[in-house]
């Protein structure tokens, strides 16, 4: 239960820095060139989660869709969306 525990908390930690990554660069960018380059961004990065969620097979996937879909401009629904893609629920799981 504690390994289980642990790569939770791991793999959240590694989403959240990823995030960082992935939103650093986008905002800077769409501050410089806000006309030319937001609308790729946001059509590049908006459907990550449900790509992650569909190659990884989750279980919840029509979940994921409809949650990023609906919350996904909140930012905060992005990333949870992110994050629930990238769980353990997976068909043929580890467990």
């Amino acid at each position: 239960m504690l390994r289980i525990i642990a790569a939770s908390f791991v793999e959240g930690f590694f989403i959240v820095l990823a995030t960082g990554f992935i939103f650093i660069p986008a905002a800077y960018l769409i501050e410089r060139d806000s006309f030319e380059i937001a609308p790729f961004v946001i059509l590049v990065l908006y459907p990550v989660p449900i790509f992650i969620a569909a190659v990884r097979k989750h279980n919840a996937l029509l979940d994921i869709i409809l949650t990023n879909l609906w919350l996904g401009w909140t930012i905060i629904g992005w990333v949870l969306s992110l994050m629930w893609a990238c769980d353990w629920d997976v068909e043929g799981g580890p467990y």
